[in-house]
């Protein structure tokens, strides 16, 4: 059977069709073709527009991108190993992530004469991947923080712009004598408006934790120990306005005020705690004040 002989604009249709994107650069990190003109690039929209000879700096819309085009190709010509890697692009109002995989092209004499890639769009893969992280981080009675999201944020997103900063530790007073009266779905839905109250007086910046039953941790950057009693001040005020079975939501608080990376964040929560419980315990010996 004599095999079919494919021309040019025939094999271009083919690759079109192929889902995925395919492009071959020469030795310069300049484009000779590619199978699909996405809408990242500048000038794509123009049915003249040829992508050859051109680099992705002169063609990209992101720079940053770009930038990391360039220093991934060059890599790749210095070593010759193939690398992969995600890049994430928001783009007008829309958010998309391509997986790009890239590898050298050598001549018969082994030199390296380009790069070969591929590139996927991994969009719907890394929105779900990054909804099932934000699960894993969130107490889904409260839409907080959890617990096991704090040691993650200390390490990841403590930073020394965010001096001074005041951790405060919060407890619901007299949860247990709720869940005792009225059942844990009352005591819960208290602790779910203990949530929203924080969420509505607490500045933008706050970032809050249900550390467990009855137990909240907020972390103010940039805020000294007077703004943060404001706050404080403002949420004891609110609180007041929200009733169920004719009880309003009641809060102990204790603050600490860290102004440098000399006082350790677990120090400060010990601080915190203990002046909550001071909160309580006077509370406790003045019921009615």
């Amino acid at each position: 059977m004599e095999l079919m002989k494919i021309d040019y604009d025939l094999f271009k249709r083919i690759l079109k069709e192929i889902p995925s994107n395919i492009f071959f650069k020469d030795a310069e990190c300049r484009y000779v073709f590619s199978t699909h003109y996405w809408r990242h690039l500048k000038g794509a929209e123009d049915p003249s527009w040829d992508i050859a000879g051109k680099t992705d700096l002169e063609i990209r819309k992101d720079k940053d991108n770009a930038m990391l085009a360039m220093e991934q190709d060059r890599e790749i010509m210095r070593t010759g190993k193939g690398t992969s890697y995600v890049i994430e692009i928001d783009q007008d109002g829309v958010t998309e992530f391509l997986e790009l995989i890239k590898n050298p092209v050598r001549s018969n004499d082994g030199n390296i004469i380009g790069i070969v890639g591929l590139i996927n769009d991994v969009s719907e893969k890394m929105m779900l991947e990054k909804k099932l992280d934000r699960y894993a981080h969130i107490d889904l009675m409260t839409g907080l923080y959890n617990r096991d999201y704090l040691d993650e944020w200390i390490a990841n997103s403590m930073k020394s712009d965010m001096y001074p900063l005041c951790v405060i530790s919060a407890d619901y007073d007299g949860l247990k004598n709720i869940n005792a009266s009225y059942g844990n779905v009352v005591g819960d839905e208290f602790l779910r408006l203990t949530a929203s109250l924080f969420r509505t007086e607490l500045p933008e910046k706050a970032v809050m934790f249900r550390m467990g039953g009855d137990e909240f941790l907020v972390i103010l950057p940039n805020t000294t120990q007077d703004e943060c009693k404001k706050y404080i001040d403002c949420i004891n005020e609110a609180s007041r306005s929200l009733v169920l079975k004719g009880k309003s939501v009641s809060v102990s608080f204790g603050v600490c005020e860290v102004t440098s990376p000399s006082l350790s964040f677990m120090h400060a929560m010990e601080i915190a705690d203990k002046r909550m419980y001071m909160d309580k315990d006077t509370k406790r010996a003045n019921p009615n004040s």
